[in-house]
């Protein structure tokens, strides 16, 4: 399965080095077709992405993070990448976590984190900023890949990840009885509920 893209004259290309990286790291792999299957491959090159493009050299200029060679004050291209990673996730079967982005991009998940609530240094508009609009939108694109995931195939993964971090609940039923015919419970059942 590759990631490049046919152009007008019918060559392929890679439209980011991070598709290349991506090829690179499935073609290292015994079987290239396990990727779809194994979330551990999947993080893997992840992993393999963050090493050979993400994380900064010894020589490189490190701008806001020592993890990361990438300008964090640039927004637009953080969610440019968020848009290349979320494609592969896609492609792959994989739900999109802020946990898996922040890995393959070296920013700590608290830190984007804190982007959502309007914690950024340099920003004075707070929860209304670009930034924070920005990663809002990443987090309600891991929840709409959930919800898919709960209702297309009742996934209690999904279930379960919607109820703890987007504060999802499941109602229990309530019976209303109407008029006057509402029914008596025998001493039996009475002992039995007690």
């Amino acid at each position: 399965m590759s990631n490049t893209v046919r152009v007008e004259n019918g060559v392929e290309v890679y439209e980011s080095r991070i598709h290349e990286l991506a090829d690179e790291y499935i073609n290292t792999l015994a079987d290239p077709e396990s990727i779809n299957n194994n979330p551990s491959l999947f993080t893997g090159m992840i992993k393999y992405i963050y090493k050979h493009l993400f994380r900064p050299g010894k020589k490189d200029k490190v701008l806001s993070n020592s993890n990361s060679n990438l300008d964090l004050s640039d927004i637009d291209l953080l969610d440019n990448i968020w848009g290349i990673y979320t494609e592969l996730c896609y492609r792959y079967s994989k739900r999109p976590t802020i946990l898996n982005f922040s890995l393959m991009i070296g920013i700590d998940n608290t830190t984007i984190l804190s982007w959502k609530d309007g914690e950024y240094r340099s920003g004075g508009e707070g929860a209304s900023s670009e930034r924070s609009r920005t990663v809002k939108k990443w987090y309600s694109e891991c929840e709409s890949s959930l919800v898919d995931g709960a209702t297309e195939r009742n996934s209690v993964g999904c279930i379960f990840a919607l109820k703890a971090n987007y504060g999802y609940t499941e109602t229990p039923q309530q019976i209303v009885i109407t008029g006057a015919q509402a029914p008596a419970l025998s001493q039996e059942d009475i002992r039995r509920i007690a």
